[in-house]
């Protein structure tokens, strides 16, 4: 078997493996960072989508059983409340999530999204969602027709 002569200082490592190490370990961060990013950007795209869709479901079953539905926003917990007639649903946002901002009425606490009957909105506005890199999506309700859309604009 073929051994290095280290010397009298025989055990330890060179300036070189050191040196190898380090670039080898540059190299495995500088490909994971720009992964992570994208991967709270998609993180950030599904809670979006899956907010609008819950929007949608939520006026659907007010058409379709002819009572109020809503949806109850918890600013600071990152929680919002499903209320329909034939079920009852708390949605937590995925970690590194929040609400950045959120302009459907109040009552002091707690920001509400409800539908008539009719499907129409008690009000159009939009919720902001916020991932840990400080990106925001907007998903956009409108008045009277409930229209959603998600946008990274801010509404006009």
């Amino acid at each position: 078997m073929f051994m290095l002569n280290r010397g009298r200082y025989g055990k330890g490592y060179t300036m070189v493996e050191l040196l190898v190490v380090l670039a080898i370990a540059a190299l495995v961060l500088l490909t994971v960072f720009p992964a992570r990013r994208q991967l709270s950007h998609w993180q950030l795209q599904g809670a979006a989508l899956e907010l609008a869709a819950r929007v949608r479901e939520t006026r659907h079953a007010a058409i379709a059983s002819g009572q109020r539905t809503e949806l109850v926003f918890f600013l600071f917990d990152g929680l919002y409340r499903v209320r329909c007639p034939e079920r009852d649903v708390l949605v937590r946002l995925p970690p590194g999530l929040s609400f950045a901002a959120i302009n459907f009425p109040t009552d002091g606490v707690r920001h509400t999204l409800s539908f008539r009957f009719t499907g129409a909105p008690n009000q159009g506005g939009h919720v902001a969602l916020r991932n840990s890199a400080g990106r925001l999506l907007y998903v956009i309700v409108t008045p009277v027709t409930a229209r959603v859309r998600i946008s990274d604009q801010p509404p006009l």
